[in-house]
């Protein structure tokens, strides 16, 4: 079957791919997003099937909950939307080929514990695969097993940062993404005799196309730890990407943030990009090649196909971060985005977090503070925070 074009080819080593994965960024079925008169979420869906015309099999975040009937929204303790989408808008998944979706994300629980029960129901009567949620930490982690017809696994693990609903060691929740539970994500992935691990991490900050240092480090660290691929979604931008070449002389490839499938959520136009990773593996279970597919939303928030300039236009960014993020740079760029309106932003969170929750609520605010903000705060008084070198260029060519 032919490669589509307006791709990009990340990695090749041979063409003699058996099976291949597509992974996206957030799904996000709510508000705008809703099928045009006389058509389906299936249909909707034909919009963009032909990136997924070769693949075997998809993995999706899917950013919010779906079928939560009459279950009022949880109120939340800061700004934010709460979201909810249908249950039939989970036949657009699987149009695309999703077998795998994860949870992780800091929207699932909108109509707390009923609401994530149901969006787990309904994706497994669509055989669909929830990950990223329902264990706790004395527990093994969530993960995915996908044995192919050439007899080898291929296996997933999802997992979020920086959320209140994360899992404890006496309650479940929400997988963390932590460098220990994805050790042990690989231990059990590679238990199951899985030769291809696959994590999708729901990390990163909105307003840049930058990934946040402690991101960087993370995925890299879930990386040289034996998954041979480490994806990012949340910010709904496109980031970029790095090539690690592992101890073991194999090769690893993490992508900071691949922007949204399709989403209701557009503030900036840079918000409107996409990237569809799909890893290509041959007959012994190796990845033989990566290549990146661009989206483009439309203005009610469905993915598309873009026309050649738009395709270059996004691919051109991606690699433009990507050379930045392999000479270190992006750390300044990441900080001076996100320090923009910084107070003004923390100071409207505490005022929510107050009417929701009083001095209890302001409490959880600020229990969530993490290094990352810490630095933006000191980049907003004191200027630039450099970034540690990260060697290894990126190589690419046009498919």
């Amino acid at each position: 079957m032919s490669k589509p074009n307006q791709g990009m080819a990340i990695w090749t080593q041979s063409d003699d791919a058996v099976f291949r994965v597509a992974i996206a960024g957030d799904f996000l079925p709510a508000e705008t997003v809703s099928p045009a008169s006389g058509k389906t979420w299936e249909s909707e869906a034909e919009i963009v099937s032909r990136y997924f015309e070769d693949v075997d099999t998809s993995l999706v975040n899917l950013e919010c909950p779906v079928n939560v009937g009459l279950n009022p929204p949880r109120a939340k303790l800061g700004l934010g939307a709460t979201f909810a989408g249908s249950a039939e808008s989970l036949d657009y998944l699987v149009a695309l080929k999703a077998e795998v979706a994860s949870v992780a994300n800091n929207h699932v629980y909108d109509y707390a514990d009923p609401g994530v029960g149901s969006t787990v129901h309904c994706l497994a009567k669509r055989n669909i695969n929830a990950i990223g949620y329902g264990r706790s930490l004395a527990e093994s982690p969530s993960i995915h097993v996908r044995k192919t017809p050439s007899n080898f696994s291929i296996g997933f693990w999802a997992a979020a940062r920086g959320l209140p609903e994360l899992s404890t060691i006496k309650s479940i929740g929400i997988e963390p993404a932590t460098l220990k539970r994805g050790q042990q994500a690989v231990v059990a992935l590679e238990s199951a005799g899985c030769s291809i691990k696959i994590a999708l991490l729901h990390t990163g900050l909105e307003h840049t196309n930058y990934p946040d240092p402690d991101d960087v480090r993370l995925m890299d660290e879930l990386a040289a730890e034996g998954f041979d691929v480490v994806a990012a979604c949340h910010s709904h931008r496109t980031s970029g990407y790095r090539l690690i070449r592992r101890s073991n002389g194999k090769m690893a490839f993490c992508f900071y943030g691949l922007g949204s499938l399709t989403s209701c959520i557009a503030y900036s136009p840079l918000e409107r990009e996409g990237l569809v990773l799909v890893v290509h593996a041959n007959s012994s279970g190796t990845i033989c090649a990566v290549d990146l597919r661009p989206v483009f939303l439309s203005p009610t928030g469905w993915a598309t196909v873009p026309e050649p300039h738009q395709a270059k236009t996004i691919l051109d960014r991606v690699q433009s971060i990507s050379t930045e993020i392999s000479g270190g740079s992006y750390a300044e760029r990441f900080y001076a985005d996100t320090s923009k309106n910084f107070f003004s932003r923390q100071w409207r969170d505490v005022k929510v977090a107050f009417k929701h929750g009083g001095l209890t609520g302001i409490a959880q605010k600020f229990s969530r503070i993490r290094g990352r903000h810490l630095r933006r705060f000191l980049h907003k008084l004191w200027g630039p925070v450099s970034g540690s070198s990260l060697p290894s260029s990126p190589v690419q060519k046009q498919l």
